[in-house]
């Protein structure tokens, strides 16, 4: 009956390490790049902002 449980117990603590596993990957490969998506559009609004600045000083 022990050895049972002890199974039992084991094959729960396996899938939750899986479960982590697989969601510290998916954290790592999704947080670039909504990082760089934002920059993109940081930058995006400086390139606006220069171009608007030198079309008013012409």
């Amino acid at each position: 009956m022990e050895v049972i449980i002890i199974f039992i117990a084991g094959f729960i603590v396996f899938i939750i390490a899986i479960f982590s596993v697989i969601r510290m990957a998916t954290t790592r490969v999704t947080a670039p790049t909504e990082d760089l998506k934002e920059e993109v559009t940081n930058l995006k609004d400086r390139i606006d902002e220069l171009e608007n600045n030198k079309k008013n000083n012409t």
